[in-house]
């Protein structure tokens, strides 16, 4: 029996690790100890650890990568038992090499389909095993994702994107494991969840597909399907008459019946409830006390838990290919309880090919949809307006609800987020995260909103760009004040050239801003760009 380390470095990231979830099952499964951490965890420094894994996400997340690297790989007896995978260590694996010390055997690129690689003698296919759920109880780091099931049906994607990593990550397009076996499975070890999030990069590219979407109708996802939580209750009594015992386990139940005291009236009822629980505190063995009150505990649990229904929802995480939506393959999205349906708007290309899929969306009675629009790649600044604008059309067209989700482009093999497109400068791009930090980086559906946050044209949505950034962000304040008005007269009387020279200077840092000499034609301008919102 072994102890085995799972680290995730402690930047912020949605989603919670999957490859290092099938790694603990892989582990457990041959009886080896597992314990996950987040970030430098100085408690694990007290052990020697037989092996270690650490996993990896962006490329600009590179120093916190690094740095945890180093801090982990002293606590094993040898640097040939950590292995380093994900995204990051996959396109970067000679730059981890460099700065760890690590060695080529010690980067697991891609895949972790072959667990031979890190010594074992056997075998085994690591990335179609089941998550282990158990693993996420072991930090008090909640991923905004939430508990719901997290799982692939297809693997890579055969569009070969050049601001796509998966074509490098998963060059090989397939079919994976049965979607129906891994939610029973799940519901087997850690009982049903509410929401499915699919991560696959492009599923309409499945050859059987109608299967795939049979599949998740079987497995409780299709349209208007609903979701009864048993509760932590009932799932902990069952894991433990199956002899599982866990500290993850014992807490999680604990906190579910402290939860739940609230909902029982005074009285007697709640004396009892009280007392049971105040005895759990004092139980040798909490699993033991636990199943040994069951028939008195259990008609309290069941009187009072949360019985109401709530809506199921498949959410294809990805987004969709606009260009390979047809009315064949949206009807057969439109049997399962999607929402929202994502579809990708990379390109203003693609306009009209990405209106179509909303079209269909919205025949087939799928009305909330978000898009991924990706901006600073090859696209200009107007045309990021344009796709905005396109959501907001059709929005008011259709009378449904589009939420867009600009992402800026940053080649993936960069380790900083600091890249500017060919079209792009400095000062536009801090404009748009200012704007997008106001609304919480979602465009959302309202017409007004859209045209106040951003330009009711495009020759305005410019204006704004090159507005200073707390006029930008605290908008209404400073057109009370008059100074919006006021910088907008001193902006439109400087020539083109002129603005495309400002735009250079208010590109720098406050500081320089505030320090550098400038011209006598900007003097007047240059305040505003200095102001701080108070």
């Amino acid at each position: 029996m072994r102890n085995i380390l799972l680290v995730e470095p402690g930047y912020k990231n949605k989603y919670p690790p999957m490859g290092l979830m099938k790694i603990s099952t892989y582990h457990k499964n041959i009886k080896d100890n597992v314990r996950f951490v987040k970030g430098i965890d100085k408690e694990a420094s007290n052990y020697v650890w037989d092996r270690i894994y650490i996993t990896t996400l962006f490329t600009f997340d590179f120093d916190i990568s690094i740095r945890t690297i180093n801090y982990y790989k002293k606590l094993v007896h040898s640097c040939q038992n950590v292995f380093v995978g994900g995204v990051m260590a996959s396109l970067m694996k000679d730059e981890v090499i460099k700065y760890t010390g690590l060695s080529e055997e010690s980067i697991v690129v891609g895949l972790f389909t072959d667990s031979s690689i890190t010594g074992d003698s056997k075998s085994v296919n690591i990335d179609i095993l089941p998550l282990d759920y158990d693993i996420l109880d072991m930090v008090s780091y909640k991923y905004p994702a939430g508990d719901n099931y997290f799982a692939y049906m297809t693997r890579g994607c055969p569009n070969k994107c050049d601001f796509c990593a998966v074509p490098k990550l998963e060059p090989k397009f397939q079919v994976t494991n049965n979607i129906v076996a891994q939610i029973e499975k799940i519901n087997e070890c850690y009982g049903p969840k509410q929401n499915l999030l699919l991560l696959d990069n492009n599923i309409l590219n499945a050859p059987d597909l109608p299967k795939l979407i049979d599949d998740l109708c079987k497995a409780g996802f299709a349209r208007g399907s609903d979701f009864i939580d048993p509760g932590a209750y009932e799932i902990a009594i069952k894991r433990y008459h199956k002899g599982e015992r866990s500290e993850y386990l014992d807490r999680k139940l604990s906190d579910y019946l402290s939860g739940l005291k609230k909902r029982i009236p005074g009285g007697e009822q709640r004396d009892a409830y009280l007392n049971l629980l105040i005895d759990s505190e004092s139980a040798d063995d909490y699993a033991e006390y636990m199943l040994k009150i069951e028939g008195r505990l259990r008609p309290l649990v069941e009187k009072y838990k949360n019985k109401s229904r709530k809506k199921r929802s498949v959410d294809f995480n990805q987004g969709v290919d606009a260009r390979r939506v047809n009315k064949e393959n949206m009807a057969l999205l439109a049997k399962l309880a999607i929402k929202p349906l994502r579809i990708a708007f990379d390109s203003i290309a693609y306009k009209s090919t990405y209106e179509n899929a909303v079209r269909l969306a919205h025949s087939n009675g799928i009305n909330e949809i978000s898009n991924y629009i990706l901006f600073n790649h090859k696209d200009k600044p107007e045309d990021l307006y344009s796709r905005l604008e396109c959501n907001i059309k059709l929005n008011q067209e259709l009378g449904i609800k589009i939420f867009s989700f600009p992402m800026k482009y940053s080649p993936v093999n960069l380790m900083n987020r600091h890249y500017v497109g060919q079209h792009w400068n400095l000062k536009y791009l801090r404009a748009i995260s200012a704007i997008l930090h106001v609304t919480q980086g979602v465009v959302a559906a309202g017409t007004s909103f859209f045209y106040k946050a951003f330009g009711s044209t495009v020759e305005e949505y410019l204006e704004i760009l090159a507005m200073p950034r707390e006029m930008i962000m605290y908008r209404f304040h400073y057109e009370e004040t008059g100074d919006t008005q006021q910088w907008r007269a001193l902006y439109q009387a400087l020539s083109q050239a002129d603005k495309e020279v400002l735009l250079d200077k208010v590109s720098h840092t406050v500081s320089e801003i505030k320090h550098e000499e400038w011209p006598d034609k900007f003097k007047a301008i240059r305040p505003f760009y200095l102001i701080r919102y108070k």
